[in-house]
């Protein structure tokens, strides 16, 4: 079926408008000053608390001392940058970055989209908003008291212990202290937390969708299977495609609050990454320097999985899927 291949390719009208120049932007501005004046506080925000910050990247390449000042204190050029590539736990702190990123993007990117496909097809208004309720209510509790909720359940003595000795006659298991299970808690309080509110975004793509397309494939006798893989995943590509060019731009940054919350020193191994170790640094040990030339690293990998990225989505599948 090639419903919606069609609908895409078909010749749209494009506004034909000539790009302003300089002067005339800036005319533009002058003519409209109370949309003008307006604005000022929102580039204020920016600047002050976007733009501003930056600066404090200097101490990056610097032996910062906070009596010196960031002027006052000495440059030492890459010695920071080159005592964390020699760090022992480094490799280890990266790897388990990645591979906590990788699985949340494997699993948790694609349940929101699950979701919201599976949302849209109950027709019955009533119960569709209640499911939507309950999938996001999850996302505004804060992670320190789910992560205290996730312990009461999956500790030693907790409730699933407790029916697995008294139900099952199973020997009690410490979920929180073992590797591989530690990581599927987090995965699927991540996925459980997140998927609803992720969600919303597909749903409001999916609500844009052209009706019409929707009637020609239910006149033609397609089933709910074949309209969703027809019109509705293509319809949404792109939306599909620019978050999780933005998702691939994190994987170097897991999510710190859970992960903080959650884990312990038995599962360091698998849960030691690159936030926690900078939170431990930079505000246990004072090693402001350390953690800036991390956070650093982290900045430009991102900004170059980013670019890589949308680099191989636009030239894999037509260019309104890249954001640029």
């Amino acid at each position: 079926m090639d419903i919606a291949k069609e609908y895409r390719a078909a010749p749209k009208v494009k506004a034909i408008r000539s790009k302003p120049t300089f002067l005339q932007s800036l005319r533009s501005l002058v003519k409209h000053w109370q949309l003008s004046l307006m604005l000022l506080p929102v580039v204020a925000a920016f600047l002050i608390f976007s733009y501003f910050p930056l600066l404090w990247l200097l101490i990056a390449f610097k032996d910062y001392n906070i009596g010196k000042g960031l002027w006052g204190s000495p440059w030492v050029g890459w010695k920071h940058f080159h005592m964390i590539f020699t760090y022992p736990d480094m490799l280890q702190l990266i790897r388990n970055t990645v591979f906590i990123s990788l699985l949340n993007l494997g699993f948790g990117f694609p349940a929101a989209i699950l979701f919201a496909l599976l949302l849209n097809e109950i027709k019955h208004s009533a119960f569709k908003r209640t499911v939507q309720t309950l999938t996001y209510l999850p996302y505004f509790i804060p992670w320190t008291i789910m992560a205290g909720f996730i312990l009461l359940m999956f500790s030693i003595d907790g409730l699933i212990n407790n029916v697995l000795v008294d139900y099952f006659g199973l020997d009690p298991k410490n979920f929180l202290t073992n590797n591989t299970s530690f990581i599927q808690l987090l995965i699927g309080s991540a996925i459980w937390k997140g998927m609803g509110w992720s969600s919303i975004i597909y749903l409001a793509a999916i609500a844009g969708v052209n009706p019409q397309l929707y009637e020609a494939a239910h006149i033609d006798g397609a089933s709910r299977l074949q309209r969703i893989v027809s019109i509705t995943i293509p319809s949404i590509a792109p939306v599909i495609g620019i978050t999780f060019i933005l998702q691939v731009g994190g994987l170097m940054s897991s999510n710190f609050d859970q992960i903080y919350n959650m884990y312990n020193a038995q599962v360091y191994k698998v849960a030691d990454v690159i936030d926690t170790f900078v939170v431990r640094m930079g505000v246990t040990q004072m090693q402001y320097s350390i953690t800036t030339a991390m956070g650093l690293f982290k900045g430009v990998v991102g900004f170059i999985l980013i670019i890589l990225s949308n680099y191989i989505i636009r030239k894999t599948s037509d260019s309104e899927n890249s954001l640029w």
